[in-house]
């Protein structure tokens, strides 16, 4: 997973990051716990188990995005055979088959993951918006899907890209409408949200995972005070979801990263006879070994940052788990 990104094919470089299904079991219970909303992601590159892992736990999860159409070409929307195979599934399942499901749709091209260059190409001009937004509802609807989820990444400071961002959700806004399909939008919290009027009606995901990773020093997905000022800045757009992430990162030295899941990470602590230590300001588990120091979220970590989230956002916040 890239850093502040909901999600990157680089995954597969570094491990399966995959989480094992018995402990992602444990993860859903704890975030479902007490009515709380939860929506989570199922990846083309994933390799299997999600689906059966929806079933298992579908009187627990609210909706389910699959991840991810994008553009290979730099022009074409495209959704990865897997992923198609994906939402197939879970239409003819007659466990899932009621369970929303939302096509989600990235700014990656086949050279360049996050990519702006594709965005000025999507969003560069009223027609081109038109066009994209059409083009999106077309293929959720093709699928059967029941929502459309954007998450175009690394507009960060680009103030017109911004304007241009928020003239192609109006019409998508209006697209979804028209066509009977629920809209989300995944938001980087580098999102300058104080400076941008974001319109009104849409779900807004917020990724609560990018405080550590690849290129920083060793730390946790999320603290409490990452946490805090998150929901502080964000909650005043409503209709808010936040995100948050399982696993968590080895760094080997002081800014060289490599994804692991709660597993993966036991399977280290066998193989290194150490045990966990629980941080006290993120609730997360850390422990070390040679030059390498491994962070990681497990069920317990997961619940007390949803917990954080409630305490600052004053209410039972809907929560997405990224992923199976």
């Amino acid at each position: 997973m890239t850093l502040g990104a909901c999600g990157s094919k680089s995954e597969t470089t570094t491990t399966s990051a995959a989480t094992g299904r018995q402990e992602q079991t444990q993860e859903i219970k704890s975030l479902s716990r007490n009515g709380r909303t939860l929506g989570t992601w199922t990846v083309y590159w994933d390799g299997g188990g999600a689906v059966r892992t929806l079933a298992k736990n579908a009187g627990r999860i609210d909706s389910v995005g699959v991840f991810a159409a994008d553009y290979p070409d730099g022009k074409t929307l495209t959704l990865p055979e897997k992923s198609a195979s994906t939402v197939g599934q879970i239409k003819a399942s007659e466990t899932l088959k009621q369970m929303p499901v939302y096509l989600s749709v990235v700014n990656d091209t086949k050279d360049e993951e996050k990519s702006v260059t594709l965005l000025n190409h999507l969003i560069g001009t009223s027609s081109q918006a038109e066009a994209s937004a059409n083009a999106i509802v077309d293929m959720a609807k093709s699928y059967n899907c029941d929502g459309v989820e954007i998450d175009f990444e690394k507009i960060r400071k680009d103030t017109a890209l911004w304007a241009r961002f928020v003239d192609f959700e109006n019409r998508l806004i209006a697209e979804c409408n028209e066509n009977g399909l629920k809209l989300r939008i995944v938001l980087e919290t580098l999102t300058p949200v104080e400076s941008i009027n974001l319109p009104t009606g849409p779900e807004y995901v917020v990724m609560c995972y990018n405080l550590y990773g690849n290129g920083t020093k060793p730390g946790p997905k999320a603290d409490r005070a990452f946490l805090k000022k998150t929901a502080g800045r964000f909650e005043k757009l409503g209709n808010v979801t936040y995100a948050l992430a399982n696993g968590g990162f080895n760094f080997k030295g002081s800014q060289q990263a490599e994804a692991v899941t709660a597993d993966e990470a036991a399977a280290l602590m066998k193989k290194h006879d150490v045990k966990p230590k629980r941080d006290k300001d993120s609730g997360a588990l850390y422990f070390k070994y040679g030059s390498h120091t491994v962070w990681y979220a497990d069920a317990k970590t997961l619940s007390t940052w949803a917990e954080t989230l409630d305490q600052a956002a004053n209410r039972k916040v809907p929560v997405a788990l990224w992923r199976l």
